[in-house]
């Protein structure tokens, strides 16, 4: 049998081959956005020198995330099916004006609020310049510096930590 005999074929291959480049292309959108790239299986890396977050972005390990909410809070949690998960870490800046965070080439991050005024800094004291952030399993979120040196964490890989860090 020939494609001449089953004119579909050369359909189904074309059509194959379209799916196969969009996946791709989806593959390449999620990676060069504000999506995280998966290092490994256990944690969710991406650079400090990315676009802005606005509010209801996150990224996840596989049982760890780390979320802006609407109410300009920056909170890690943990993943759960049955309790929504506990918060690990928060900026404890809700009802502050946040509306955004600023992954700052600098090697740290800053939550703005509409007038792009800082409401509060991460990890400004220990920048880590080409950097990356990373959110891992053990309910840690890290900041790396280029050479692979940790310069910042929430330091909760112990469990739940400070929920209100930008407090004073």
């Amino acid at each position: 049998m020939t494609a001449r005999q089953f004119p579909g074929s050369r359909l189904r291959k074309a059509g194959l081959r379209a799916a196969v480049v969009g996946a791709a292309a989806l593959v390449a959108v999620g990676v060069s956005g504000t999506a995280a790239m998966a290092q490994d299986a256990t944690a969710a890396t991406f650079t400090l020198a990315q676009p802005d977050w606005y509010a209801n972005t996150s990224v996840s390990s596989s049982s760890v995330t780390l979320e802006l909410y609407n109410d300009g809070n920056l909170v890690l949690h943990t993943i759960s099916d049955t309790d929504g998960g506990t918060r690990l870490w928060a900026s404890g800046t809700s009802g502050r004006g946040v509306t955004h965070v600023d992954w700052s080439r600098s090697g740290y991050a800053k939550l703005l609020d509409a007038s792009n005024h800082v409401v509060c800094t991460l990890g400004k004291l220990n920048p880590a310049p080409g950097g990356t952030v990373r959110i891992q399993d053990d309910g840690n979120m890290v900041f790396y510096d280029g050479n692979g040196n940790a310069t910042w964490s929430t330091n909760t890989s112990n469990g739940p930590g400070n929920l209100n860090y930008c407090y004073t």
